[in-house]
């Protein structure tokens, strides 16, 4: 009798937690563009990080963290980690929708002119889990 009574209860809660979407970073807008400057040129890029996981804190404040990190691919070579950095925010009453990752590197005129792909690399560091976005620009005299 008491296995009976306990067996619908066992099985709506194993069906509560299974059914419970895993938080999935993801990445998405991806922009870039150089402006020129007497040494070179300025990068500015951003991508938008969404579906990341989010803590509370003992104050019911909302917690995200998100680190990430930016591959430039020139015309004649890839360099690795241009840019990286770590995300952490807090915010009160309600969860974060989104968070803009934003990067500005300087390239000296030794860069030449081209098609670029710049790749940025994100993880969410609360849910192990990781996005990749990849846009493209031009440097030009322009």
């Amino acid at each position: 009798m008491k296995i009976s009574l306990l067996a619908p209860v066992i099985l709506s809660l194993m069906i509560i937690s299974c059914s419970g979407e895993k938080p999935q970073i993801v990445l998405s807008s991806p922009e870039a563009f150089a402006y020129s400057l007497d040494e070179g040129w300025e990068l500015n890029a951003t991508v938008i990080a969404s579906g990341f996981q989010q803590n509370e804190d003992d104050n019911d404040n909302y917690l995200i963290s998100v680190s990430y990190s930016l591959d430039l691919v020139t015309p004649l070579d890839s360099l690795s980690r241009v840019d990286f950095g770590n995300i952490e925010k807090s915010q009160a009453d309600e969860e974060f929708i989104d968070v803009m990752i934003e990067s500005q590197i300087e390239l000296n005129k030794r860069f030449p002119k081209g098609d670029y792909k710049l790749i940025f690399y994100a993880t969410d560091n609360f849910s192990n889990t990781k996005d990749t976005a990849l846009v493209k620009f031009e440097i030009s005299d322009e």
